[in-house]
């Protein structure tokens, strides 16, 4: 565990992280178009469940996006790795660190992948990888939500040690209705 005083947050220090199966990578410019063709392949079925994809219409969208995790990491509050498939290097899709609070060393952690790189296990790594690295950094709690009718979002989860805290009522609106979300938290002391 990293000492730092509680309002004081560590310094984020983002770099490749490389797992069996996937290399964490963050983001540039040179990963924009190949980002985008990958949400672009696969809208209809990242739109499901996420209410984002009708947002990156346009490789400046993806463009902005990345710039924006870019800062948010650069200010110690959040952070975007690119999934990338270790054999063929290709970007499978991100996950995500978001609303770091370092005086209660918590974050939220969100990943997505692009449909033709889904049931391998892929996301599962990478979220284990993911949470190692926040840990590394001294945060003690990650949470994440996963929609109720996403089974697959929660079963990824799950094989990745975070447990399931409760329902969280019409968390999320998601092409004008609704959606309820479970809840899920892992522990540094949990973590294997």
């Amino acid at each position: 565990m990293s000492d730092f005083l509680d309002d004081e947050p560590y310094e984020f220090s983002l770099q490749e992280v490389e797992g069996e199966r996937v290399v964490l990578r963050p983001l540039g410019e040179a990963d924009v178009q190949p980002l985008f063709e990958l949400i672009d392949e696969s809208r209809e079925f990242l739109s499901e469940h996420l209410p984002w994809p009708e947002e990156c219409s346009l490789p400046e969208d993806v463009c902005a996006r990345i710039e924006s995790w870019n800062m948010q990491a650069q200010m110690a509050n959040g952070a975007c790795w690119g999934i990338f498939e270790k054999v063929s290097k290709k970007i499978t899709g991100c996950i995500m660190l978001g609303w770091v609070q370092w005086k209660n060393r918590s974050a939220t952690v969100s990943y997505w992948l692009g449909q033709k790189f889904c049931g391998r296990g892929l996301a599962t790594e990478a979220l284990i990888l993911a949470s190692s690295e926040a840990f590394a950094m001294g945060l003690n709690r990650l949470e994440l939500t996963s929609s109720v009718r996403n089974l697959k979002s929660a079963a990824v989860a799950r094989r990745a040690g975070f447990q399931e805290e409760g329902l969280c009522r019409e968390y999320e609106r998601i092409h004008g209705h609704f959606e309820d979300h479970l809840r899920f938290s892992l522990l540094a002391k949990d973590f294997c």
